[in-house]
């Protein structure tokens, strides 16, 4: 986790997913007891119902928020991720019809309006993107579509979530549904993060 905490450019992120992708399950859930994705599928599962739409798993990782939609019954996913090795290891899980590389600083190569859904669950923390991502993700997703996310508590402000997420409600095109604080880790003392369920408008 201190080596996840201290990166400081997408070089060095490649570097430690790549190192890191084949004990990452077992490093955040069988010793951390790493509830964060469990916590943010079923956010996404509240108040999103319909299981027939298609969801985006932004910064899918190892896939372990995918798998946690899939345990509620969602069973069209697609993923993106940074590194070639974690997905790679989410294409073991068997779970989504797509995974591709994806830099979010970067505009996505995705058309506009084609996801129903899109979750995100430890990708908004210390040393990876800022807020600005989140109009790209957006204009992926259709009118009325849920997106169920998580940002740290230490870089939600940092990284400009807080203003970002307001003014994107206050121009209509998120409407809040939800916002939470609450753990990553069973166990913890404090929250660590906060959770968003927004809609589309």
């Amino acid at each position: 986790m201190a080596r996840a905490y201290s990166i400081t450019d997408a070089d060095e992120q490649q570097a430690l997913y790549h190192d890191w992708a084949e004990t990452y399950d077992e490093a955040m859930v069988g010793n951390l007891n790493y509830v964060s994705p469990k916590k943010c599928a079923a956010l996404y599962a509240h108040h999103q119902p319909d299981k027939a739409g298609l969801i985006l798993d932004v910064g899918c990782g190892t896939g372990l928020a995918g798998s946690e939609l899939a345990k509620l019954g969602y069973d069209m996913m697609d993923g993106i991720d940074l590194s070639e090795s974690m997905l790679e290891m989410a294409g073991k899980r068997g779970l989504y019809q797509k995974l591709f590389v994806a830099d979010l600083l970067k505009p996505l190569d995705i058309e506009t309006g084609v996801y129903d859904g899109a979750i995100c669950t430890g990708t908004f923390t210390h040393a990876h993107v800022g807020a600005d991502c989140l109009d790209e993700i957006v204009r992926t997703l259709k009118p009325g579509a849920l997106f169920a996310f998580t940002v740290h508590r230490e870089v939600h402000d940092e990284l400009g979530f807080g203003a970002k997420l307001a003014a994107l409600e206050g121009a209509g095109a998120l409407i809040l549904k939800e916002h939470t604080r609450d753990i990553y880790f069973a166990g913890s003392q404090d929250a660590e993060g906060h959770y968003y369920a927004y809609v589309k408008a």
